[in-house]
């Protein structure tokens, strides 16, 4: 099942798109190492809980606590639009996806992008989604999707998820 959602005032995203705009987030260059096959050279993070790498702990990443107003505005903007509980915010930057089910991700999520670009639409089980500032929902995990090949300019998207290794297990 895919949800759309109520479109998202663009100036909603205007502040998190500043400070995004003034790091850089991590690199993930092409078939490199934790990039998953066919994925385009692009920049990321997550925000929100993470399973830890060392002890395996789960606690907030590493990007919320580095960047904490870039967290507060990822967490308002959920609050406001996301209209399920969710663990984890992951932004993408720039990516351009093949086809792929989402690892790790529990129930629903809610995709929204923003910036200034055009192309890169999500297809989703076959339907083709322009997710720019207008939120989608759907099961990643469950339902194949991949990026359209086309985007030009700058583009963020925010994906709200629940991580299996999160639920029930924060320290």
């Amino acid at each position: 099942m895919i949800a759309h959602l109520e479109p998202i005032n663009p100036h909603n995203f205007k502040r998190l798109y500043e400070l995004l705009n003034e790091i850089k987030l991590t690199q993930v260059h092409q078939n490199g190492s934790g990039n998953r096959h066919g994925f385009k050279a692009h920049r990321r993070a997550t925000f929100g809980l993470v399973k830890q790498r060392v002890g395996g702990l789960v606690g907030l990443s590493r990007d919320s606590i580095i960047y904490p107003e870039i967290f507060d505005e990822l967490t308002r903007i959920g609050e406001t639009h996301c209209p399920f509980p969710y663990t984890s915010i992951h932004i993408n930057h720039n990516l351009t996806c093949s086809l792929h089910k989402d690892k790790g991700n529990n129930g629903p999520s809610m995709l929204v992008s923003f910036g200034e670009y055009f192309g890169s639409n999500i297809v989703v089980a076959g339907q083709v989604f322009n997710t720019n500032c207008r939120p989608i929902i759907f099961n990643g995990a469950e339902l194949e999707h991949y990026n359209t090949d086309d985007l030009i300019g700058n583009k963020y998207s925010l994906v709200y998820y629940n991580n299996a290794q999160c639920l029930n297990k924060t320290a």
